[in-house]
């Protein structure tokens, strides 16, 4: 009778045994890639926050360059040009800190039949309606 539980025990094991190195290689695998995800995810999250950092400087940079220019009425802020981007509004300010080309768009805006005249400046081909 002994002998029949050893061999139980025996035939048992290897079974037991098996059925663990399975799970063992299956949680490998998983564990795998859930570190490939992981460098994956590091990766992305240290150039998102690289990118953030660099507009947080930047809007930082300008705030303090649009502080100091305490001329904000005296005419068009440096580097006021077409496509730049549209400063902040500060209480007091108009229209004569925006780039030409905008100036033109607000007076339009102002007095649509200024729409009609024609300002040499201006790009008629934007102007006209399609054909």
């Amino acid at each position: 009778m002994v002998r029949l539980l050893v061999s139980f025990a025996e035939v048992a094991m290897p079974s037991v045994l098996g059925l663990l190195e399975t799970r063992e290689g299956n949680v490998r695998e998983v564990v795998v890639r859930l570190r490939e995800e992981a460098e994956r995810v590091q990766a992305a999250l240290g150039s998102t926050q690289a990118e953030l950092s660099r507009l947080t400087d930047a809007r930082a940079t300008v705030a303090e360059v649009l502080s100091r220019d305490g001329s904000a009425g005296a005419g068009p802020a440096p580097g006021a040009v077409a496509g730049s981007v549209v400063p902040e509004r500060i209480e007091g300010t108009g229209a004569q800190v925006l780039a030409a080309e905008y100036q033109q768009i607000l007076s339009v805006l102002a007095d649509p039949a200024a729409a009609q005249k024609p300002a040499p400046e201006w790009n008629h081909a934007l102007l006209s309606e399609p054909a």
